[in-house]
């Protein structure tokens, strides 16, 4: 159909694609015509091992359909490695229009006397700080370009659970990341959001056996998050520094908020009695960025801050009606 979105010419980077979601989402890029990185270490859940078999398997199935991709067995969870992939990209195809970011570990559940250092440096490398290094590796490029398309997972880890800290340490991590991301690429035509995605993979096979489990394994498919992060990377995305939760054929937003809060608390004991009616506050506040924040934080103050045209920020009385 003439408004079907479509990838022709555009070449885009997805890790974590051997398998699952990566998988998942590769296919779907290549079917609507973009040529494709196929980006998988091939590695355990605890990063050990390395085999690029998953990744070569699903070239060949792209190109079995007449599809466009390449595999690149690089290890993200390093500097070189995430630059490795990049160039991968731009040695393939010449260019690299979007960065879709799925590799990740997933740590064993302990607690905090229990941290395991090296899972913790793993989980880090391989979630804030390779989505980090692809996009500084792939901005050059995607500037120079005028356009670009990034997309960095998180997840509902960041709500919070037993055990998890380090992988929702990870994760949350990512969403700061993005909101920065967003705002520098703004100038550059490159837009940059996070997905939670919510579908049974490697990581969710351990879960234990319920009713939940096996609802959650029908429904919560790989396929049902490509189609949403396809859009996101497309030619008709128009938005930027978001975080959705995408999953089963859901998707809906995630957002930082801040309540007004309390005022004049000056002591300790002020503190005190001022926490349960924060607590219970539903005067939420949802800004997009630091200066909107800064923005309406000072208007609570009685404040009207405003950016002057020389860079600097002014902050006058708000006129009373």
């Amino acid at each position: 159909m003439a408004d079907d979105i479509r990838f022709d010419g555009r070449a885009i980077l997805v890790t974590g694609a051997g398998r699952g979601i990566g998988a998942a989402q590769a296919m779907l890029l290549a079917a609507r015509g973009a040529r494709v990185v196929v980006a998988d270490k091939g590695a355990a859940l605890d990063g050990e091992g390395k085999d690029q078999g998953p990744a070569d398997s699903v070239v060949a199935a792209i190109r079995a359909a007449g599809g466009e991709a390449v595999a690149c067995a690089a290890d993200i969870a390093t500097e070189a490695g995430a630059t490795a992939a990049v160039h991968a990209c731009i040695d393939a195809f010449g260019r690299i229009d979007g960065l879709c970011h799925y590799a990740s570990t997933s740590p064993d559940l302990t607690t905090a006397d229990a941290l395991s250092t090296p899972d913790l440096d793993l989980v880090m490398r391989i979630n804030p700080m390779a989505g980090l290094w692809l996009a500084r590796a792939a901005w050059p490029h995607m500037a120079a370009a005028g356009y670009g398309r990034i997309v960095l997972t998180t997840s509902a880890g960041i709500y919070g659970s037993f055990g998890n800290a380090p992988y929702a340490a990870a994760k949350a991590a990512v969403i700061g990341a993005i909101r920065c991301l967003a705002i520098e690429g703004a100038a550059h035509g490159i837009l940059a959001n996070a997905v939670a995605p919510a579908a049974w993979t490697r990581m969710t096979d351990r879960l234990h056996e319920s009713a939940f489990t096996r609802w959650f394994s029908e429904t919560m498919t790989p396929d049902k998050v490509a189609p949403p992060v396809a859009f996101l990377l497309s030619d008709a995305c128009a938005t930027s520094g978001e975080t959705f939760a995408i999953g089963g054929g859901r998707v809906a937003r995630i957002a930082f908020a801040e309540t007004g809060g309390a005022f004049d608390v000056a002591t300790i004991e002020q503190a005190r009695d001022a926490l349960p009616g924060v607590l219970s506050a539903d005067d939420w506040l949802f800004p997009r960025d630091l200066t909107e924040r800064s923005g309406a934080v000072t208007a609570l103050y009685g404040l009207d801050l405003r950016l002057e045209a020389s860079g600097g920020i002014a902050v006058r009385p708000i006129a009373k009606e």
